[in-house]
């Protein structure tokens, strides 16, 4: 009883409710007003109208134009409606901040890749994201090994630490984490943590990031959530990033919370991956890090401060390129950056593709990708967690598998437990780790990361491990049964599925 009276009036609790008071009284007064004024009712309809011919005319998906269209046509104020949640831009301060920001000073070359992969490498560099050679990198196939190998390169720092993630949660991971960062605080280290006040409102305090700042830990939230109604709380800061010194740098879909590093099992077995890589690559991630800080404090640093432009592998070079990109909305990303390096090594793959995500709730041109590359021979595997975080996107994420399957797609359910792991490979050459889900917020609305790799160790690491998850799971064999209440929940789930 308690816990539940905590959650209905927690912060998070208290706000969303202020968003939807704001919505419904929207809607009424717009219906009490149309029915009283017959001119007021005419000028709904015709700006009704004008936004639906706006809306054909707008470069946006045809299955999210369907559902915005009803919206408009339905509701008292509709179009007002779509005029605020429909675009999920970032807001013009934000914009006019990251304008300010720094991009890399450099682009290396990369010689001795063969087509089709230096299209993708040329891609990446056109969206801001350079290639790089001589590089560290090593590959973590769960989170406590990703969590043991943290802790123990942030006692080592010297200058800085960057970390930048969805989620964090007080437990035994975060609470070893920040007994770290407090000590390198006050041994002069440079302490920065950003996190996204939406992916944690309910699992640290409001005051959280305050008391840190009262230990020396320069800690800001992403994107404080308001009760006042937004597209922008769309645009989350999905990110999952630490650096240290500007020589080494994680990324993966790892975030700061016990069941990341399966301390505690609220689903079963939870699976992640990350990367840890060294070398030049490592200043893309140091200033990813620095422009969602810098968006998050309103403030610009000198990235030069922090910014290595000189070799620092770890030990050893290898062969193999690593491309470290980010991924965000519009207009500071012209490009769904995220879906289309995915699109890309899709529409490479020769032989085979292993897909990990755990949620596949992808559009017509991803679903059509999957298919083709199934119908010219490819042997597509996709894993989907077994044990579902999420039951509404489980039930929609099964709906799709049946379409695939009908193609040659082979889909599996990791009966252990929980897949949060993002990650895809063609043929064992080329592949991402990083945070971004086959959903629609993911490629659309969220700030995103990942780490391109061709022919690295970390990458042969990788294709080792998902054959190794595949054996572990079980194939989906047929259209996947889904309960009545699932049938029902996915009609209604659909139609919102392109808005969100």
């Amino acid at each position: 009883m308690r816990k539940l009276w905590k959650m209905l009036f927690s912060r998070a609790t208290l706000i969303m409710f202020a968003m939807l008071l704001q919505v419904v009284l929207m809607v009424l007064l717009a219906s009490y007003f149309s029915n009283a004024y017959l001119t007021i009712r005419i000028a709904f309809t015709l700006l009704a109208v004008i936004f639906i011919i706006a809306l054909i005319n707008r470069d946006m998906t045809a299955e999210a134009k369907l559902p915005w269209a009803i919206v408009i046509l339905l509701f008292p104020l509709g179009f007002l409606l779509y005029l605020i949640f429909s675009h999920g831009r970032v807001s013009r301060k934000d914009r006019k901040l990251f304008g300010k920001l720094p991009q890399l000073k450099y682009a290396e070359e990369t010689p001795g890749v063969p087509k089709p992969y230096v299209g993708q490498l040329q891609y990446l560099r056109n969206m801001g994201a350079p290639a790089f050679s001589d590089t560290y990198n090593k590959y973590f196939s769960s989170g406590e090994m990703f969590f043991e190998d943290l802790l123990a390169q942030l006692r080592k720092a010297q200058k800085y630490i960057f970390m930048e993630y969805f989620i964090i949660e007080r437990g035994k991971m975060l609470d070893l984490i920040l007994e770290v960062l407090v000590e390198k605080a006050r041994a002069g280290v440079e302490v920065r943590l950003l996190y996204d006040d939406v992916g944690s409102i309910m699992r640290v305090n409001k005051n959280f990031a305050r008391k840190l700042r009262k230990q020396g830990i320069k800690c800001v939230k992403f994107g404080k959530l308001r009760p006042i109604i937004s597209s922008v709380y769309n645009n989350r800061d999905h990110r999952k990033i630490t650096v240290i010194d500007g020589t080494i740098g994680y990324i993966g879909g790892i975030n700061l919370a016990d069941e990341y590093i399966n301390r505690i099992r609220p689903f079963g077995y939870w699976k992640d991956t990350a990367v840890k890589m060294s070398g030049k690559c490592v200043s893309s991630l140091t200033l990813m890090f620095l422009q969602m800080f810098d968006m998050a404090s309103g403030k610009v640093d000198d990235f030069d401060k922090y910014i290595q432009y000189t070799d620092n592998a770890l030990s050893v070079h290898e062969i193999g390129i690593i491309a470290p990109f980010g991924d965000g909305p519009r207009p500071i990303y012209r490009e769904e950056v995220g879906k289309n390096v995915y699109l890309n090594l899709i529409n490479q793959a020769q032989h085979d593709l292993y897909i990990t995500t755990p949620y596949l709730i992808v559009d017509d041109a991803f679903t059509e990708a999957l298919q083709n590359a199934a119908l010219r021979g490819v042997k597509v595997h996709i894993v989907t967690p077994g044990i579902p975080d999420k039951k509404i996107v489980f039930a929609l994420t099964k709906k799709n598998c049946a379409k695939l399957i009908a193609k040659g797609v082979n889909i599996y359910k990791y009966t252990p437990g929980f897949v949060h792991a993002k990650s895809i490979i063609a043929d064992g050459t080329a592949g991402v780790v990083g945070t971004i889900n086959l959903d629609f917020r993911s490629f659309v609305h969220h700030y995103e990361c990942g780490v391109y790799m061709y022919s690295t160790s970390a990458l042969s690491e990788l294709y080792d491990d998902v054959k190794r998850l595949v054996k572990e799971s079980e194939q989906y064999i047929g259209k996947p049964k889904l309960a009545l209440w699932e049938k029902i929940a996915v009609l209604f789930a659909n139609i919102v599925r392109p808005l969100m």
